[in-house]
């Protein structure tokens, strides 16, 4: 969904969250204890703060699984934005394979000083982890090793059922 936003924000202005604390929400709490954040926080928390500048248009290869109502879908779903002001290119990106890594490639020849500046994932987790009162932090992005910058290309591996954030210095 957040990527589907960046990817259409010529015409998409706004978006909305309609829970923000409890049932659906981003955001848990209990009536005599502390707030945790649930899961789908993060990707919404890094898509605002690193979600800036332009949407760059993206031509995606990728292997694609079958959906009775979809037909194909690709198993990489991601958007980049070009934030000119901060001199940035940051990369959102989806691997929905349920057990394949997915090398993700991409010529940077736009941005011949591109320098790889992080990259952040929600992965590893199975389908049922959450975060709790008691476990507030057991799912949670982390900085990981798995993205490179080498003659003006990027390279990164995206673990099964991952939320991915790669942010390059241009």
């Amino acid at each position: 969904m957040l990527i589907t936003l960046l990817n259409h924000a010529d015409r998409v202005k706004i978006a909305c969250l309609a829970q923000l604390v409890n049932v659906i929400a981003p955001i848990m709490t209990s009536p005599t204890g502390p707030a945790w954040r649930q899961t789908i926080y993060w990707p919404f928390a890094q898509a605002s703060r690193y979600g800036r500048g332009a949407v760059l248009d993206l031509k995606l290869d990728c292997p694609t699984y079958p959906d009775k109502e979809f037909g194909d879908v690709p198993c990489l779903a991601a958007a980049a934005l070009h934030d000119p002001q901060q001199g940035t290119l940051t990369l959102f990106a989806v691997n929905r394979d349920l057990k394949e890594e997915l090398v993700l490639q991409g010529d940077l020849c736009a941005f011949p000083a591109a320098r790889l500046l992080e990259m952040t994932a929600l992965q590893g987790f199975d389908l049922q982890a959450a975060n709790t009162q008691s476990q507030p932090g057991r799912v949670a992005p982390a900085k990981v090793d798995q993205a490179a910058v080498e003659d003006g290309c990027l390279r990164a591996a995206l673990h099964p059922l991952s939320w991915n954030v790669i942010r390059l210095a241009v």
